[in-house]
C-alpha cells in the first residue's frame, strides 16, 4: 500500500494510534511506522511516536502550495538575475563572435549605425508575415519626429503580425504628443504596457533579435541583429518577466476592437479583417484571444459579452 492510500485509509478510519493503523491497514507495525514518519515529514499527518494527529487536508495543502510558490518564486528571482546578467554581457559576446565569423559561421551577426539603426534594423531583418514582435522602446523621442510616412509603414507591418507586445518608460503614459502615434499603432494591433525603468533597448521577432552594441542604452545609434533560436528564446524570457512586471496601458484598444466593431455591422470576420488592412489569418487570431479573453467558445457568446463589458463605448466618446 502506498503512502497516499494509507493517508486516505487513515482519514476514514481515523485509528489513534499506529498500532491501530497496521491493524486497519493489515499490515506490520513496522511499515506503517516507516510510511507515518514519511506523511509526517510532508505535513499530512502530526502527532508523535505512537499516538496520531490529523491535518486537515485543506490547510496542508495550502501550505504545501504557499511553501511551493515560495520556491518558484525565489527560484523565478535567480534565473531571472541570471537571465540579466547574460543579457548584459551578450552585446559584448557578440561583438567578439562578429570579429571572427565566417561566411560557414551558423549565427550571422549584422550591425547597423546610424540615428534610426534601431529601426533601420527591424525593417531589414525582422518578419513581416506572421509571428510575435515583442520590443522594449526606453526612448520614444524619435518617433515623436518620424514622418507620417515612416508611422504608416510601421502600421502596416504591425497589422501583418499576429500580435505586437511593446513595453515603453512610465514617464511617457500621460505625454499627450503620444496620443496620436499610439492611436495609429493600437489600431494596427499594437499592445503596449508601461516600465518605470525599462533596462535597455532590443527586441524579438521569431528567431532574430536585436540588442545595442552596449547593453543598457535607450536610444543606440550601433545595433547587433542576430538570427539564433536559442538566444531567441532567452531574450523571450526576459522579456516575458519584464512584460509581467509593467503596468497594462487602461486606455488602449485591444487588438480585437476594430474587428468586432465592424462585425457588428454584420461584415464577416474575414471581410472585416481585410476592411482594417490586416489578413485573415491574423482577424482569426485576434478573435480567439478575444474569445479567450472573456472566456467564450462562441462568436455569438463573445458579441454579447464584449456588448455588456461596454469599454469600446466608452473609448469611442
Amino acid at each position: 500500500m502506498d503512502d497516499s492510500s494509507l493517508l486516505a485509509l487513515a482519514y476514514r478510519g481515523r485509528p489513534a494510534t499506529v498500532a491501530e493503523l497496521a491493524t486497519l491497514a493489515q499490515l506490520p507495525v513496522t511499515g506503517i511506522h516507516d510510511a507515518v514518519a514519511r506523511l509526517r515529514d510532508r505535513g499530512r499527518l502530526g502527532g508523535q511516536g505512537d499516538d496520531l494527529v490529523y491535518a486537515n487536508p485543506a490547510d496542508w495543502a495550502a501550505e504545501s502550495v504557499a511553501a511551493r510558490a515560495a520556491e518558484l518564486r525565489e527560484t523565478a528571482r535567480d534565473l531571472l538575475g541570471e537571465i540579466e546578467r547574460v543579457v548584459t554581457e551578450l552585446p559584448g559576446m557578440i561583438g567578439h563572435w562578429s570579429i571572427g565569423q565566417t561566411t560557414a559561421d551558423p549565427m550571422p551577426v549584422v550591425t547597423r549605425h546610424g540615428p534610426r539603426a534601431s529601426e533601420d534594423v527591424w525593417f531589414e531583418f525582422g518578419r513581416r508575415d506572421v509571428g510575435t514582435l515583442d520590443a522594449v522602446l526606453p526612448d520614444i523621442d524619435r518617433f515623436l519626429t518620424s514622418p507620417d510616412e515612416r508611422v504608416a509603414r510601421f502600421s502596416a507591418a504591425f497589422r501583418a503580425k499576429d500580435a505586437v507586445r511593446v513595453i515603453l518608460p512610465t514617464a511617457v503614459a500621460d505625454d499627450p504628443r503620444m496620443a496620436a502615434l499610439l492611436t495609429a499603432f493600437t489600431a494596427a494591433g499594437m499592445e503596449y504596457r508601461f516600465l518605470d525603468d525599462p533596462p535597455s533597448w532590443f527586441w524579438i521577432d521569431g528567431d532574430q533579435i536585436a540588442i545595442p552594441y552596449e547593453w543598457g542604452e535607450h536610444r543606440p545609434t550601433s545595433v547587433v541583429s542576430v538570427r539564433s533560436g536559442a538566444l531567441a528564446g532567452m531574450l523571450s524570457a526576459y522579456f516575458a518577466s519584464l512584460w509581467r512586471t509593467a503596468t497594462p496601458a487602461t486606455t488602449s484598444s485591444e487588438p480585437w476592437t476594430g474587428l468586432l466593431l465592424l462585425m457588428r455591422r454584420g461584415l464577416t470576420l474575414d471581410a472585416a479583417s481585410r476592411q482594417i488592412g490586416v489578413n485573415p489569418r491574423t482577424g482569426r487570431r485576434r478573435i480567439a484571444a478575444a474569445m479567450s479573453h472573456y472566456g467564450v467558445s462562441t462568436l455569438f457568446a463573445l458579441g454579447a459579452a464584449w456588448a455588456a463589458d461596454g469599454a469600446h463605448t466608452t473609448r469611442a466618446r
